[in-house]
């Protein structure tokens, strides 16, 4: 084999360890790329099923008969609230607040902000797991028979919500909602 022969033959298995290369590199940018959209669609399902964070589905809207302009109170009626926590929402001069009720085992209603003293402006809320209500932000889980007993001095737990029970409906001041407005904007 000559000289000529032996370089051209050396150019060629250049060419092609070069052509190899470039398209491994691109099978790799090409699995990377599919990773990395799988990895933001898996985070965007988890964030969307996990987190409330704001109008989503689930919230009623404290109706005019609940929270009349000529009332100092919200009412929620008590047949509505069971075992799963309903989500409202309550409008505080423009601000949208939202709470939850629940009826705990222990057969009482417990109403809370959707909102931890804490963690509040994360705007993450809560959801139940169980006979827990679990912060969106940090995790932490709660009873919902100590919701209104045990968190009314505030700190990491569903903000306290002050309420009654007339036997027909839980009833909230506006004033309690409209003091917590500020955790929601």
């Amino acid at each position: 084999m000559s000289h000529k022969e032996r370089w051209q033959d050396r150019k060629d298995r250049l060419a092609r360890e070069r052509m190899e290369r470039k398209q491994g590199r691109a099978k790799m940018t090409v699995a990377v790329a599919v990773a990395a959209i799988v990895l933001v669609v898996g985070v965007a399902a988890y964030f969307i099923a996990t987190h409330n964070g704001g109008e989503a589905s689930g919230y009623v809207p404290a109706s005019s008969t609940n929270s009349n302009t000529g009332s100092s109170v919200v009412t929620v009626p008590l047949s509505e609230i069971g075992t799963d926590a309903k989500f409202y929402t309550y409008d505080s001069g423009g601000t949208t607040v939202r709470f939850f009720a629940v009826r705990g085992s222990d057969g009482n209603v417990h109403a809370a902000t959707d909102a931890c003293d804490v963690c509040y402006q994360s705007h993450k809320g809560y959801h139940q797991s169980g006979t827990q209500m679990q912060c969106n932000n940090c995790g932490k889980v709660f009873g919902i028979g100590n919701i209104g007993t045990k968190n009314t001095a505030g700190g990491c737990w569903p903000s306290y919500l002050p309420m009654s029970n007339d036997g027909s409906n839980v009833q909230i001041a506006k004033s309690a909602l409209d003091g917590k407005a500020y955790m929601f904007k």
